[in-house]
């Protein structure tokens, strides 16, 4: 939400604007309900070729056609026409600056359209890394990192303002330094590292209040900012301080959103200080203003503290009212997983628990185990505490427990006055053939475990390149040296558990292409690339099933994401192919083997 408008070397004043209004789109979280990124950019190459420049614009300079796109803003033809058009010029006159803003302007003129908007800021990059100019490509990474961070793709967020926080320093690009540096903060206070968050906000707030020629919208974003982290952390005369000084900021310079949020920070204020009716009047009010504010992050967590106000109050049936008023923004916007989420679901399925709602109670677990698992990768990389107050092993074990009451309440079971014989023949035949299944179940567990463990005792032998074999498949035995040695490696650090492995994406990574990848996996592994890979997380599965005693008490949809499968249907086919049963009766298996 921290904006800054970036300097614009050599191009008029109106193009900023654009820009500003571009990067607030970007940047304000969860407007994109979701994003795919798809390879399209040889479609899009294909279409600047063809693209031909109208006589009406033949003469046009790149300052003109500029200022012809930014007072374009409504008419999305028009603005593609003057983007392509500035590109073409550009890229006739192999300027490579000038084509890079081409490419810029063409990622504008797509802002709604975030795939292809993504691609051509690629493209600029690629073509500005080595230009030392003061803008480029710091503010291209800069654009990256904000979409990422509406994809709640955080550690690739990070990653991308601190390459522009490189470039920026670099070129002595002061102002977009800090417009890095505060964006960096916001995740930081996402990931609730407030103290760091905090020192970053600061470091901004000194900036601006030292520069003579600031503005005050970004004065004022520093000021709300450094509030909510009080508030977070309950400092609570601090952040009266500084959301006073912020809304006063606001209501001078008419920002009625901002001066509406500095309200919604009241009320939150309120409920810490145990004013919970002036607090729920504050907040709703403020609401009111902000139906459709693009801050869902900011209007869930105020529902939020509305629900808990009424919970202080004892007023469980309102509260659960805003509970869910926040459980439907999450389900429409589900790209941010934050603690108001997590205690929301808590409190729901507390409540019902309360009621003996078990159904409802169910949904909210699951609701919240689901959540927990959101983005999984990226918070691992970026933080462990985004699931603090949350414990997951107990919610599953509360699952297990749930599920067996609902199946035993949702049987209805009849008294039978008289027992047939009939009745009793069936009985013994289905009671037999279970203990001839278990015995079966029994006998294929052990011998496989017999023979797992014969394996793994078993030294891996290096794979064999012989003359044979590189005629065979029809490459360079350096090609498969390359090839078994990225295999190695993908196996030794298990990176097979990652869920986006696939033969085209793995090619990529070893710098190879899927046909060779595929040969060599089908000579050397005997195994075609699916069993391979499969393979190798059903081993890590039953490795994790053996030596971890937590790992057993997942479901087992839990193990197969844990694992690196998509869902619990193709990871329970390949355990049972691998193992010959099926794995709740491998773990059943287990724990009756080591009881």
């Amino acid at each position: 939400m921290y904006i800054l408008e970036p300097i614009i070397l050599t191009l008029p004043e109106m193009i900023i604007i654009t820009i500003h209004e571009h990067l607030s789109f970007l940047w304000r979280n969860v407007l994109l309900s979701s994003i795919f990124i798809f390879s399209c950019a040889i479609s899009f190459a294909q279409e600047i070729s063809e693209f031909t420049i109208p006589d009406s614009l033949q003469s046009k300079t790149y300052e003109a056609l500029i200022t012809a796109f930014a007072s374009d803003k409504k008419d999305s033809i028009g603005r593609l026409i003057y983007a392509n058009t500035y590109f073409a010029k550009a890229n006739k006159a192999k300027d490579t600056l000038e084509m890079t803003r081409g490419y810029e302007l063409l990622a504008f003129a797509y802002a709604k359209d975030y795939p292809r908007s993504f691609v051509y800021y690629d493209k600029a990059i690629a073509l500005s890394k080595d230009l030392k100019h003061k803008r480029y490509p710091a503010m291209l990474y800069t654009f990256k990192g904000a979409v990422l961070s509406t994809d709640g793709k955080y550690a690739k967020a990070m990653e991308n303002h601190l390459k522009a926080l490189e470039y920026a320093d670099k070129n002595d690009n002061i102002e977009l330094v800090y417009v890095n540096k505060h964006n960096i903060g916001l995740l930081k206070k996402y990931l609730e590292l407030y103290d760091e968050a905090l020192e970053i906000f600061k470091e901004c707030y000194r900036y601006e209040l030292n520069n003579e020629n600031r503005k005050e919208l970004d004065f004022a974003l520093s000021h709300f900012s450094i509030a909510e982290i009080y508030i977070e952390t309950k400092v609570l005369d601090s952040a009266i301080k500084y959301n006073t000084k912020g809304y006063q900021i606001a209501l001078q310079q008419n920002f009625t959103d901002l001066k509406n949020l500095f309200l919604l920070n009241k009320g939150i204020i309120f409920y810490h200080q145990g004013k919970y009716a002036q607090a729920i009047q504050q907040i709703n009010t403020a609401m009111d203003s902000l139906q459709h504010s693009r801050e869902k992050l900011i209007i869930m967590n105020s529902f939020f503290h509305v629900a808990k106000s009424y919970d202080s109050l004892q007023k469980p049936a309102k509260a659960i009212v805003y509970y869910k008023k926040v459980d439907s923004v999450f389900t429409e916007h589900p790209h941010h997983i934050s603690s108001t989420i997590m205690n929301t679901y808590k409190s729901l399925y507390n409540y019902y628990r309360s009621v003996n709602d078990k159904k409802n109670e169910m949904l909210y677990i699951e609701k919240a185990l689901v959540t927990s698992n959101l983005n999984k990768k990226d918070y691992r990389t970026l933080s462990n505490k985004i699931i603090k107050t949350f414990d997951r092993r107990k919610l599953l074990q509360k699952q297990k427990e749930l599920n067996k009451a609902l199946n035993q309440k949702d049987k209805s079971y009849s008294v039978l006055k008289r027992v047939s014989l009939l009745v009793l023949c069936i009985f013994m035949i289905v009671l037999l053939a279970f203990y001839a299944k278990q015995r079966q179940i029994k006998k294929r567990f052990k011998e496989f475990v017999q023979q797992h463990e014969q394996t793994v005792r078993t030294p891996k032998k290096a794979a064999n390149i012989d003359t044979e074999d590189v005629k065979k498949i029809g490459l360079a035995k350096e090609v498969i040296d390359q090839i078994l040695a990225a295999l190695d490696d993908f196996e030794s650090k298990k990176l097979f558990i990652e869920s986006d492995n696939t033969l085209p994406n793995l090619s990529k990574r070893f710098k190879t292409n899927s046909a060779y990848l595929s040969k060599v996996v089908n000579t050397y592994k005997n195994k075609k690339f699916a069993e391979y890979l499969n393979d190798l997380r059903i081993e890590h599965a039953i490795e994790k099933i053996q030596t971890d005693k937590q790992f057993r008490l997942y479901t087992i949809k839990a193990i197969a994401l844990e694992v690196g499968f998509n869902n619990s249907q193709s990871f329970a086919r390949a355990f049972k192919r691998k193992t010959g049963i099926k794995p709740s009766d491998f773990i059943t298996q287990l724990e009756s083997m080591k009881s």
